[in-house]
């Protein structure tokens, strides 16, 4: 390959640049033969899906071109600070409208020309999913857009500002500066440990900005107070903010109280320095949980002595309209949980889901009217009932393992070119369920309702999972 004539090379002992790109492919379910997938810059953490090749390859090539840009500016003067990186994102000045946040009623804050918002949401920012757009398609991805992200921001701090003042118009805390920073290797945060999901997941994000508050007062003393007692607040909120995602607030500088006479009010002004840090779950772009994993001996021999085939599971069974097998436990062992995790997109599902709890003696199965009285009759070490089941509708099952709540988005089942949000709800067994030997065993069964159906009666998918972490 000829070398660049407008880039030093190695043997001139000057720039040598790289670049890290971490791709995912991801077959496509219905013909397996078709891959779409996702393609991260690791430096900048940028994102994008593609679905062919030329997608992925244009991606790459245009941040390579901006990388040599970067080069060629920095072999021709440059300080060496910045060689061999692309200049940084310049910060935005311009402030929209929506950023501004008012104080309402008992300190409400609302979004000016929005309307009242109530309190923020807890951990973090939950906006609707970022899109790609590609070709006639689109992909979703789990980052919140960077507006919700400052309006998260600008909601918990405007949260603290002084009760509004009859006659006067009402404070607010407005932006001036941002800057977006990264947060390690490709946003990475970390990972959190869940009920029905064990291990997920976790990105983030930092915001450098500049904020203004804004408080008004009918006179100039009054204007004087709240200030004071706002930085006397943001200073005993300090902890909280903290884990609020502020993680430095920097007071900036406080303006002269003025009098607006437009306004017949007195206004007074302070900005701060801050960090802010949001964070996400980010499912990895995984479109399921991993149930089974089908497993061959001697791959080379299909028809060989040696080849074998067999499928590793665990205590986590899936449910969808191609197939629901039972989740089945034995001893000896003790249950002391139970979870699952749903995707009912369209009715309520049909049919039948039994949980029972058998010896293996052979001996009559006992009838139960409800789950509650089911796990009464078969907890502990010396149970009432060992054969024993109760049969329920799927609505009727999940919620007798208590309210389902929002768990994750992952997939797209229903192609419906959405994100598949998924609730889930994790029922504790206290005393646990003792099964003391291999022949007694608890399982949980669906059976569909007449007709042709082999798993669920609709589009829809259900896990469960015995004993999550």
């Amino acid at each position: 390959m000829a070398d660049d004539p407008g880039l030093a090379t190695d043997a001139d002992d000057a720039l040598v640049a790289a670049r890290s790109f971490v791709v995912r492919a991801l077959l496509e379910r219905d013909d397996g033969r078709h891959w779409h997938g996702f393609v991260t810059d690791a430096e900048t953490g940028e994102r994008q899906a593609w679905r062919r090749s030329r997608d992925l390859v244009r991606f790459i090539e245009r941040r390579l071109a901006a990388e040599r840009t970067g080069m060629r500016t920095a072999a021709v003067g440059v300080p060496a600070i910045g060689a061999g990186r692309a200049a940084p994102a310049p910060a935005l000045d311009a402030v929209p409208v929506a950023a501004a946040v008012a104080a309402g009623p008992a300190g409400a804050a609302a979004v000016a020309g929005v309307g009242p918002a109530g309190p923020p949401p807890a951990g973090g920012a939950r906006a609707p999913r970022a899109r790609f757009a590609l070709d006639d398609e689109v992909v979703a991805v789990a980052a919140p857009t960077l507006t919700a992200v400052v309006d998260d921001m600008l909601l918990r701090l405007g949260s603290r500002l002084p009760s509004p003042v009859v006659g006067v118009p009402a404070s607010n805390v407005t932006l001036e500066r941002v800057t977006e920073k990264l947060l390690g290797l490709g946003n990475h945060a970390g990972s959190e440990q869940t009920g029905t999901l064990g291990l997920r997941t976790v990105r983030g994000g930092r915001l450098g900005a500049t904020i203004r508050f804004q408080l008004w007062s009918s006179t100039s003393s009054a204007a004087d107070q709240a200030m004071s007692s706002l930085h006397a607040r943001l200073l005993q909120d300090a902890d909280a903010l903290y884990a609020e995602g502020f993680l430095r607030m920097t007071a900036a500088g406080t303006t002269l109280v003025e009098q607006v006479s437009a306004a017949s009010a007195w206004r007074k002004t302070t900005s701060y320095e801050v960090l802010y840090e949001y964070r996400y779950v980010d499912t990895d772009d995984a479109a399921s949980l991993i149930a089974r994993i089908p497993v061959t001996t001697d791959v080379d021999e299909r028809d060989g002595l040696a080849h074998e085939t067999g499928t590793v599971t665990d205590s986590l069974v899936r449910w969808d309209e191609h197939g629901a097998e039972p989740l089945v436990v034995h001893g000896p062992r003790a249950v002391s949980a139970l979870a699952a995790l749903v995707f009912v997109p369209g009715p309520a599902l049909g049919g039948t889901v039994t949980v029972a709890r058998t010896s293996g003696t052979g001996a009559p199965v006992q009838h139960l009217p409800d789950l509650d009285l089911f796990w009464a009759a078969v907890a502990g070490p010396e149970p009432t009932l060992l054969d024993v089941d109760v049969a329920l509708d799927p609505a009727a099952a999940f919620a007798a393992l208590g309210t389902l709540t929002p768990a994750t988005a992952m997939g797209d089942w229903d192609l419906d070119l959405v994100t598949d949000a998924y609730s889930g709800v994790v029922r504790r067994l206290d005393p646990a369920v003792v099964l003391p030997t291999g022949s007694h065993r608890l399982t949980v069964t669906y059976t569909p309702p007449p007709g042709p159906a082999t798993g669920l009666d609709q589009t829809a998918v259900v896990y469960l999972r015995m004993d999550p972490p």
